[in-house]
Order: structure tokens, then C-alpha cells, then sequence
């Protein structure tokens, strides 16, 4: 279960110690002597995704300047992960898609197949080869674990968080806009960040009111959800652009086409989630957390 807000604990020192807690975790997962298993990569780049959603509740009172700074620092920290995970998701994707096809062309699916997992080791490889790979990575964790104990939070707590909420709120509707009217990757890719951030720091709030918070949260989740899928079906899709030429064209462009029929599904869901994520105005949605605020602190 991911940290949450305690009652009779100060709400800005608990966000302070999950943003720790998370970046000591993501940190333990990487700082070792030998090359981090995949699942070991995954799990510290949740870790550090749950840091900079729980980063962003600390938006007002670390001030732009700081918070930028560790952002951009746990945000560089996750950069080489995601290059490793985005070469393996590639398999993944695949064989879901594929998981109820008919394969008729066993042989042209099967070296797609194999050419992806060639091209995910010489990834891994590259990025994992030299000696201490992941130093810049620990070092950044380090450094952000250590300038935590030092943020200049004050108080006020809601008066702190309450900004932090309504911006990531309406960040994700104004992408959602954007995404609705021009459904392209990166738009789209933005929209899945902001939904993410968003679910994240609802399961951190979740206390002050779990049944509400809750619904929200479960939406957004679901949202992030289906555009993950989509942009690793999008990725997917640009891989086979550079396929090798053992691969039959055949079978490239039927499974291209079987991307393009499962990413208008994933898409098609994710905006008819985001309708209902995101039709609160942000102010309107930060009041009605603030109301459960108050009667949870009463």
C-alpha cells in the first residue's frame, strides 16, 4: 500500500518523508555491485514516479527554484531506467497484443519476436556494460535524500497542499483538452504523466476522505492505465518502423495494423476516462478536498 496522510502528524512532514522514503527505496533497488534485474528497474522507476507526484504536493512552500531543481534531479535519475524498460516493454507489448490472435504466420511473428529481444539486450547492454552504469543515478537519489531534510516547509499544511493538488488538476485538464481535440502521441503521452500524478497524490490524501477520494482516484488510475498501454503500443509501432530486414514485410505490416486497431480501443477509453476525471473546475475540485480537510482535522 503506498504512504499515506496520518491523523495527529503534521501533513508537510509526512509528504517530506515519502518523497524520502521513496527515493531511499528507488535508491536501494539500484545501488548494487552487480547490473539490476528488470524487475528491480521497474520497481525504482515507480518509486521515483510516486517521488515527484508527492514532490509536486510540495510545490508552494519548497518554492519554484527548489522545486525544480529536485524534480529535474529525480527526474534525470529515472532517464536511464526508462530506457532499459522501454526495450523490454517492447516483448511485453507484443505478446499481449498477440496473446488471442490467429497466427498464421508463425514464423514472420517469431522473428519479430526475436528481433525485439535482440534489440532489448543491446539496450540493456549498452546502458549496463560500463563500470558503475547507475553511479549518476545514485548519486542524484543520494543528493535529493539528503537536501530533504534540509526543505524549509513552515507550515499551514492544506494552505501548502492545497496549491499543489489544484495545479496537477488542471495541469492534466488543460492536457486533456489538447488530447481530446488532437489525439497525437505526445499529447497524449503527456496526459497519461498528469493522470498518473494525479492518482498518486489522491492515494496519498486518501484519509481525509476515502470514499470520494477513492472514486477519483480509481478513474485516474484507470486512465494512466489505458494510456500506457497506448504508448507502448506506440512504441511498439515505431520499433517495427525499423525492423531488420529478416523480418517479412507480411507479417510487419499485419501486426502494424493490429496496433493500430488496439491503440484507437486504448485511446477511445482513455478519453471517455479523462471526461470524467477531469470535469471539475480545478478550484471547484481543490474546495471539495479542502471541505473533507477540515472535517477530517475536526
Amino acid at each position: 500500500m503506498a504512504e499515506r496522510l496520518r491523523e495527529g502528524e503534521s501533513a508537510l512532514e509526512r509528504v517530506r518523508r515519502i518523497v524520502r522514503r521513496e527515493a531511499t527505496k528507488a535508491l536501494e533497488r539500484v545501488d548494487v555491485d552487480d547490473p539490476p534485474r528488470d524487475a528491480a528497474i521497474h520497481d525504482a522507476r515507480k518509486r521515483l514516479k510516486r517521488a515527484r507526484a508527492a514532490l509536486r504536493l510540495l510545490r508552494e512552500p519548497l518554492g519554484a527554484r527548489r522545486f525544480r531543481r529536485e524534480n529535474e534531479a529525480l527526474r534525470d535519475a529515472a532517464r536511464p531506467l526508462s530506457e532499459i524498460r522501454d526495450a523490454k516493454i517492447l516483448v511485453e507489448a507484443f505478446d499481449a497484443l498477440l496473446g488471442g490472435a490467429a497466427r498464421r504466420d508463425r514464423r514472420g511473428l517469431q522473428r519479430i519476436r526475436d528481433a525485439l529481444i535482440a534489440h532489448q539486450l543491446r539496450v540493456r547492454g549498452r546502458v549496463l556494460r560500463q563500470k558503475a552504469p547507475l553511479k549518476p543515478v545514485v548519486s542524484a537519489l543520494r543528493s535529493v535524500r539528503r537536501r530533504a531534510d534540509e526543505w524549509p516547509l513552515g507550515g499551514g499544511d492544506w494552505s501548502a497542499l492545497g496549491p499543489g493538488v489544484r495545479r496537477v488538476y488542471r495541469s492534466g485538464r488543460r492536457v486533456f483538452t489538447t488530447a481530446r481535440q488532437r489525439p497525437r502521441d505526445e499529447n497524449l503521452h503527456e496526459l497519461r504523466k498528469q493522470a498518473k500524478y494525479l492518482w498518486q497524490q489522491l492515494e496519498i490524501l486518501a484519509p481525509i476522505a476515502p470514499t470520494m477520494i477513492k472514486k477519483v482516484a480509481d478513474r485516474a488510475h484507470q486512465l494512466s492505465d489505458a494510456l500506457g498501454d497506448d504508448h507502448d503500443l506506440g512504441v511498439l509501432r515505431e520499433r517495427l518502423h525499423h525492423a531488420p530486414a529478416r523480418v517479412p514485410r507480411t507479417a510487419n505490416a499485419a501486426v502494424s495494423r493490429m496496433i493500430e486497431v488496439k491503440r484507437r480501443e486504448r485511446q477511445a477509453k482513455a478519453l471517455a476516462l479523462g471526461a470524467r476525471v477531469y470535469d471539475e473546475a480545478p478550484r471547484r475540485f481543490e474546495k471539495r478536498l479542502h471541505d473533507c480537510w477540515r472535517a477530517w482535522r475536526a
